[in-house]
Formats: structure tokens, sequence, C-alpha cells
């Protein structure tokens, strides 16, 4: 049974023949009374108290739980963009292997073109020294048998004219 401060000061007891100084009663009864109400009003400034820092604790875990779940996400999405950057980095790097690997096929297909392309033109200067030897020794036959014309023609007109003037 609970008793306030208000019921300990109500309180009366039966008076008997030899009984108690009912005045020392009486002050005691207050001086209870007052130490009661002190005590509740203790009672009730500490249960305030605890409400307030309970909710305090409550709304500091509810913090605690949003922060978590922000860094849980945080960190989420910082895996998935370190996934994503790896992965661009590997598909640029297949990337440039691919465009390097096309670039040096296409270099060696111009190199073997080129090369194709000089023994043609090697070939072609070969065919054209030739026909320039054998233009220059047809046109050496050719003078070599005017020459030898002339001077067989020369010797014959020579002795012709010396006939006729002896």
């Amino acid at each position: 049974m609970a008793l306030t401060p208000l019921e300990i000061q109500k309180m009366r007891f039966p008076r008997k023949v030899r009984g108690l100084d009912p005045i020392e009663v009486e002050n005691f009864l207050g001086l209870v009374a007052e130490e009661v109400a002190a005590r509740v009003a203790q009672v009730d400034k500490l249960e305030r108290e605890n409400r307030y820092f309970r909710q305090q604790i409550e709304e500091a875990q509810k913090r605690e739980q949003q922060l978590q779940q922000t860094i849980l996400q945080a960190q989420k999405l910082s895996d998935e963009i370190t996934g994503s950057a790896r992965r661009e980095a590997e598909l640029t790097v297949k990337e440039a292997e691919l465009n390097g690997d096309r670039m040096v096929q296409q270099a060696i297909e111009q190199c073997a073109r080129i090369e194709a392309r000089i023994a043609e033109m090697r070939t072609l200067r070969r065919e054209l020294q030739l026909k320039f030897k054998n233009n220059l020794d047809l046109f050496q036959r050719i003078l070599e048998a005017e020459m030898e014309d002339e001077r067989s023609t020369a010797a014959v007109h020579t002795l012709q004219r010396k006939r006729r003037e002896a």
C-alpha cells in the first residue's frame, strides 16, 4: 500500500488512557509527511529525468542506426563505384590493346605493301636499265654501222674524187 504525504498527515490514532503524546505524534507525522513528500518529489523528478534520458538514449540509438545504415549505404556505393571504375578501366585497357593490335596489324600490312611496291619498282628499274642498255647497245651498233658506212662511203667518195682528179 502506497502512502501519500496527505494520508500520513490526516492519519489519526485512537486515544487511550496511557497512550502517546498526541502533539509529539502529530509533529512526528508532520515530519514523516514532509520527508515522504520530499522523497515523492525526488522520485518524480528522477522519473522525469529517467524518461528524458531514456528518450535521449532512444534518439541517440536511432541516430546511430541511421548513421550505420548511411555508412553501409556509402560503403556499398563506394564498392559499386570502385567496381564500376575497375570494369571501365579493364574495358579501356582491352580497347587500347585491341586498338594497338589493330594499329600494329595495319602497320605490318602497310609495310608489306611498301616492300612489295619497292620490289616492284626494283623490277621496273631493272627492266628500264635493261631496255636502256639495250637501246644504248642498239644505238651504239647503229652508230658503229653508220660510222662504218660513212667510212666505207667516204673511202669510196674519196677514191672516186681522187680518181676524177687524177
